[in-house]
């Protein structure tokens, strides 16, 4: 009888708790680790030789089927900072908890201005979280940076 009163007690304990829950059919309403998205969203890449900022996403925030971006690359190092033209970019959308990526290749392009590239399609085919890295080398430099972001319904 005692243990049903306990029971009981903390049922209705947890019940008056004010706490917000995740909505189950939007993968992205309780999702923490997506970056917030904003035109210039920046990523010092992990070797920290370059800088890389997301300028823009067709469609803005990035969203379920193919994506256009625009990244801008810049060298960080003091003897030759600046727009980096001419790099060999990799581009790999992945998603962590499923184990898989996008089986449609990422086109690079290199666009007039200094240090610009066109990434297309970066196919976000399913909703959930996706971790885009872009890998970048020029000459004996390379870097890579992850942009996160959670693709709702």
């Amino acid at each position: 009888m005692m243990a049903r009163l306990l029971v009981g007690i903390t049922t209705l304990a947890a019940c008056g708790r004010s706490q917000p829950s995740a909505d189950p059919h939007d993968p992205c309403a309780a999702e923490a680790r997506a970056d917030h998205f904003v035109d210039g969203l920046r990523k010092r890449g992990a070797a920290g030789a370059l800088d890389f900022a997301l300028v823009s996403s067709e469609p803005a925030p990035p969203a379920r089927g193919d994506n256009t971006w625009i990244v801008q690359l810049d060298a960080i190092s003091s003897g030759a900072a600046g727009p980096v033209d001419g790099a060999t970019i990799a581009v790999t959308p992945f998603m962590p908890d499923h184990g898989h990526g996008a089986t449609v290749k990422v086109n690079v392009t290199a666009l007039p201005t200094a240090g610009q590239y066109r990434l297309a399609p970066i196919n976000l085919w399913m909703p959930g979280y996706w971790e885009t890295t872009i890998r970048a080398s020029h000459g004996s430099t390379s870097d890579s940076a992850v942009f996160k972001f959670c693709i709702a319904n």
